[in-house]
């Protein structure tokens, strides 16, 4: 890693924002639609694999994401299931933010009565369309906050994966540190203002996003 001037490492860290972004962007999409199968699963109470979200939640809640991705990184290959660093970053972070976003989810689809899912079959939707009209607008409404909350943490979370050696921003900065100390300053900078550059538009995107959606459900 040769660094020569200021462009340089702008260049390093333009790259590294990048990973992070693609590995946080894919992630979050995956971790909807986990959360989102989940939080159904559950709403409508199917007891088959009720017991399994209920200990797939409560499995990446309560155990830190580095463990998760050691193990899947280091452990797995032992039984023949090789991944590399950015498939494993990804894997591991959408399972993580799955968890996440089912409870929260979860949590918005309870305040949706009985009786509205009732109206739905009395006016003749079927149970695809009771999701889709009914359940899916009210439940992002209510959840719109909590799923911000959970994307941004995602986000941050992708540097426990220098642990396995993706090259994000800061897998980045400490190899970056580790050859020059004297950059130490400088470096720590442009870190902290590359996760700025991410996540304050993020933040403000969703903020946005929030807005209109309490505008139809409320009205002005």
């Amino acid at each position: 890693m040769e660094i020569r001037n200021s462009f340089d490492l702008v260049n390093i860290f333009i790259h590294a924002s990048g990973v992070t972004i693609e590995v946080a962007f894919l992630s979050i999409i995956i971790a909807f639609i986990i959360g989102l199968i989940c939080s159904i699963a559950l709403y409508y109470k199917i007891t088959v694999v009720k017991a399994i979200i209920y200990m797939y939640v409560e499995f990446f809640r309560n155990t830190p994401s580095l463990v998760q991705v050691y193990f899947v990184f280091y452990g797995l290959p032992k039984i023949f299931v090789k991944l590399d660093s950015f498939t494993c970053s990804v894997l591991v972070l959408s399972l993580l933010g799955g968890a996440y976003m089912c409870e929260a989810m979860y949590a918005g689809m309870k305040v949706i009565s009985k009786n509205q899912r009732e109206l739905a079959m009395a006016i003749g939707l079927s149970k695809f369309d009771t999701i889709r009209y009914l359940i899916l607008p009210q439940t992002i409404s209510i959840s719109i906050a909590a799923i911000n909350n959970n994307a941004i943490f995602l986000t941050k979370e992708v540097s426990v994966m220098k642990i396995i050696l993706l090259p994000e921003i800061v897998y980045q900065a400490f190899a970056i540190i580790s050859l020059r100390a004297d950059l130490t300053v400088p470096i720590m900078i442009l870190m902290i203002v590359s996760y700025l550059v991410i996540l304050i538009p993020m933040s403000y995107g969703f903020s946005v996003l929030e807005r209109k959606v309490r505008f139809a459900e409320f009205g002005d």
